[in-house]
């Protein structure tokens, strides 16, 4: 089975005001663990909150789609499940997996700055076409590509906030490119720290993604 795993960059005009939320907190994140359609075409959803409760819970009252929801405690987090009724490029988003032969792999993890994170299996064939439905402005990354082999642990390798934002920014200012463009202190100018700190992120980020990868 074929495995890929992609990064939806939402800006701020279209992004789901519980999402952007997540900005107002250090680690703060939610991750999508199972969902459904209703006939009435509402969306049920059930997430993992890694936020305040109470503030969280605040600020989803506000949110006027959201028809109902109910909560469960959990370890370091919640549970909440949620009924919605989504439109514009947040329903167009969704549809562009609705023909395809792709499952998700679980979570679906929202993270600060629009970010949205989730595996997919499925053809390889199809992915470009799904991809292309994508509705503007949403930017789209593909993290990786490989055979999927089980369990969780594919569904995100455990990389911190840091050392993604230093391959995000390796990638950008060429130090990937063959033959190399960018630097070491390139990254380092990006991503705002010393060029020792900077190579440290990359050496124990690409460490973690070659175990994975071997790991299959």
């Amino acid at each position: 089975m074929r495995y890929v795993r992609v990064e939806f960059t939402f800006p701020p005009a279209v992004r789901h005001p519980m999402h952007d939320f997540l900005d107002e907190g250090d680690g703060w994140r939610t991750e999508l663990l199972t969902w459904r359609r209703l006939p009435d075409e509402t969306l049920v959803t059930l997430f993992r909150v890694v936020a305040p409760r109470e503030r969280y819970l605040e600020r989803l009252r506000t949110v006027e789609p959201i028809d109902r929801f109910e909560t469960a405690p959990g370890d370091e987090a919640f549970y909440l499940k949620a009924y919605e009724r989504l439109g514009g490029p947040l329903e167009a988003f969704l549809g562009a997996f609705e023909d395809t032969e792709f499952l998700s792999v679980p979570p679906v993890v929202y993270r600060s700055g629009g970010r949205l994170s989730f595996g997919l299996i499925g053809p390889p064939n199809q992915l470009r076409d799904a991809l292309s439905a994508i509705p503007e402005p949403i930017e789209v990354t593909i993290e990786r590509v490989g055979s999927y082999g089980g369990g969780r642990r594919l569904a995100g390798v455990g990389l911190t906030e840091r050392q993604r934002a230093a391959l995000r920014a390796a990638r950008r200012v060429g130090y990937y490119d063959v033959p190399r463009t960018g630097s070491v202190a390139d990254v380092a100018a990006a991503v705002e720290s010393s060029p020792s700190t900077a190579g440290a992120h990359l050496r124990k980020a690409e460490a973690a993604l070659v175990d994975a990868y071997l790991d299959e």
